[in-house]
């Protein structure tokens, strides 16, 4: 814990985010083992945003919270909406594991997903606190 009003180095950023990020990747993989249902669908696109989210809040620790969640947001919407093309299943069919990043099919549902995995990397980064920004109350 940081005393209050304190600012978080770009360091204690990184620090914050790294097991946060190593912790959502390992959920996400983990969903992969269970049965496919919307439930199940849902989480795993939001950790995939979230996962995305806490890289580039690693990569720009000095951003504002809303900046890796919009990204995050941003990024994981046009690979969903990249599956309306032939692309991603090209990709896919030249190295298998890519499935993971470029999915298998279009699924509007996902971007309900994207949106919750915004919004939880925006709540972790405000937690964490922004660098050279008084601490959330």
């Amino acid at each position: 814990p940081r005393p209050a009003g304190a600012r978080p180095t770009v360091r204690a950023v990184r620090r914050r985010c790294a097991p946060r990020a190593a912790l959502t990747l390992a959920a996400g993989l983990g969903l992969q083992l269970l049965e496919r249902n919307p439930v199940v669908d849902l989480a795993g696109s939001a950790l995939y945003t979230a996962f995305v989210g806490l890289l580039i809040a690693l990569l720009a620790p000095r951003w504002p919270a809303r900046r890796p969640a919009a990204l995050a947001v941003a990024a994981s919407a046009a690979i969903e909406l990249a599956q309306l093309t032939s692309l991603p299943a090209a990709l896919v069919d030249a190295v298998p594991p890519l499935r993971l990043v470029f999915g298998s099919s279009f699924d509007a549902l996902d971007l309900v997903g994207y949106a919750a995995g915004g919004l939880l990397v925006w709540g972790v980064r405000r937690a964490i606190g922004e660098v050279g920004a008084a601490a959330p109350r």
